[in-house]
């Protein structure tokens, strides 16, 4: 072979292989993981000395801001953290309770009081920016209960506050790329040792064998299945829990009883005769009347004598009834906060009460924050002042959790469960105002976020006539008034009609026709009430009351003296 064929072989060989080369190097990059690393700097969109926070899995829109070596959260988020952080951003102050005491600071403060003492910080506590307040993390985790921990590179904050949620636990088998997509050929954020514990995101769908979880440090994205061999389903451990202020108690088991008033009278209810077992009566006595922390009074001091006389501990009754009153104002501002809860202690000494009945139905998302600072103000003052602090609400239910049992159960002496208005006047259905299965349900939900020692169950005494009317071919409901135990049977007998058991709500139920509608009502009476008494005590709750005196009649006592022995 002349040496002319020679290099025509060999560059058809070099050629040959660097094709295959080619083949090879394509087939790799196409099978091969990418080996791109995402900047977690880019991903958290952070600027120049702004701190990412992750809550409870979720990024935040928000960042913390670093001052001086400290780290400061954004007020909302600082809330999130831990719901004792209250800002009132109206005369910029920064409210902390704890047991030993109300903490208050206003801005760039480097110094603090809570009870008798004084303590001091290395920086401030509230910073305001503009107009945005930041809270000091040293203050925060001196205080707070929740989960915790600082990272760099780029700088986090890892927060855990959910005590009850459920997270899906994987433990890694192997080192692991933590990519930002469902596939190999993704960038990846973060590689994972093995034995590392990741949480895996459910929610999110499972694509090409790769699961979305979120590591320990607040990185989310995907790895594949496979690298996780065993899961668990549990919540956060936390090493602390949430401070519970100490309850006064009345040391037996409650039995009260609401004696409603519109005028300032001195007589005792005509129940009390009767009412052996009653310990405590809570006249309404109490209103707000504006948004500057004022109320009107029908407090008496002759009343609360003659209650003490027989042996009955008087808790005034507060309502936020006033159409006009906004509990933002009236509770969310600091001053007039303070205002309020000093005027009620005051009033409460002045006639010699043993208690204050906070009964506030028209709290809302907005205000809710406000309204539980002011209940844990007032606790600790009433404390102080040797006062018991009772605290009325509907029972539990998906639109009204932002009443926070919990932390109510954690602050005031008693929780009440109104267990009544199951149907109401203006909910557009007749019904029983208080079924069996309502009163059993909304016990055993209020006592798995509140303590059983810190709950009283409230029943009526009362019930409603519905009358069903057709307008234009639709079921007007109504309900004109409310019915004492012996004017409903009476109303029934007028209309020869002979109730009937209702199994299904625990009640005796009748119904008639006249003038062209359906008149029906479900009856409050001893049988119905002894069954509902019966559910309470299997939930062995401190205690009961009762809506309203002077609806009940002398056997009904007879019945409750029965199931509270």
């Amino acid at each position: 072979m002349d040496r002319q064929k020679k290099v025509v072989l060999m560059a058809m060989v070099l050629a040959g292989a660097l094709v295959i080369v080619l083949i090879i190097a394509a087939i790799y990059k196409y099978v091969a993981p990418s080996s791109e690393k995402k900047d977690l700097n880019t991903v958290f969109e952070l600027g120049e000395g702004e701190s990412a926070l992750i809550v409870d899995n979720k990024v935040l829109e928000g960042k913390a801001i670093m001052q001086d070596g400290e780290l400061y959260i954004p007020a909302d988020m600082a809330g999130k953290m831990d719901q004792r952080i209250y800002v009132d951003t109206k005369e910029a102050v920064l409210s902390y309770a704890t047991a030993a005491g109300v903490i208050q600071v206003k801005p760039d403060d480097t110094s603090y009081a809570i009870g008798k003492e004084s303590k001091q910080t290395e920086r401030p506590i509230l910073l305001k920016r503009d107009k945005a307040f930041y809270i000091s993390l040293s203050f925060i985790g001196e205080h707070a209960s929740c989960y915790y921990k600082e990272y760099q590179n780029p700088s986090r904050l890892v927060v855990m506050t959910d005590r009850a949620k459920k997270y899906t636990f994987g433990i890694m088998n192997s080192d692991t790329r933590v990519r930002t997509g469902p596939g190999k050929k993704y960038a990846y954020l973060v590689e994972v040792p093995e034995g590392s514990r990741v949480i895996i995101e459910t929610a999110t769908k499972q694509e090409n064998e790769y699961m979305a979880v979120t590591t320990e440090d607040g990185i989310t994205g995907y790895i594949p299945i496979d690298r996780i061999n065993e899961t668990e389903e549990a919540v956060w451990k936390f090493e602390k829990t949430p401070e519970s202020f100490g309850q006064k108690g009345l040391g037996k088991t409650v039995c009260l009883g609401w004696h409603q008033m519109t005028s300032n009278i001195s007589s005792m209810p005509d129940s009390l005769a009767m009412a052996k077992c009653m310990n405590v009566l809570s006249p309404t006595w109490f209103a707000l009347s504006d948004n500057k922390g004022n109320f009107t009074s029908l407090a008496n001091t002759e009343y609360v004598n003659q209650a003490h006389a027989n042996g009955l501990q008087v808790w005034g009754l507060v309502n936020d009834f006033g159409k006009k009153l906004k509990l933002s104002q009236i509770l969310g501002v600091t001053s007039t906060r303070t205002k309020l809860i000093n005027s009620l202690v005051g009033t409460a000494i002045q006639f010699d009460l043993d208690g204050i009945n906070i009964d506030f139905e028209n709290v809302t998302k907005d205000n809710a924050p406000a309204y539980l600072e002011f209940l844990r103000e007032l606790t600790l003052k009433a404390h102080i002042n040797d006062l018991v602090v009772s605290v009325d609400n509907y029972v539990p239910a998906d639109y009204n959790t932002f009443y926070d049992l919990e932390e109510q159960g954690r602050i005031v002496d008693y929780v009440i469960m109104m267990g009544y208005d199951e149907h109401y006047q203006g909910g557009g259905e007749s019904g029983s105002v208080s079924s069996l299965g309502f009163v059993e349900k909304g016990v055993k939900d209020m006592t798995a976020k509140v303590p059983k020692e810190r709950v009283v169950a409230a029943l009526p005494f009362f019930t409603r006539l519905w009358k069903e009317e057709k307008v234009k071919s639709k079921v007007k409901v109504t309900s004109p008034s409310a019915y004492g135990m012996s004017s409903a049977e009476s109303l029934l007998r007028s209309n020869d009609i002979t109730p009937e058991w209702d199994e299904k709500t625990g009640q005796y139920y009748g119904q008639y026709k006249a003038d062209g509608a359906t008149y029906k009502i479900w009856l409050e009476e001893e049988t119905s009430l002894e069954k509902k008494l019966e559910v309470v005590k299997k939930q062995e709750v401190a205690g009961v009351a009762f809506w309203k005196l002077g609806f009940e009649r002398a056997a009904t006592w007879n019945t409750i003296e029965k199931e509270l022995k």
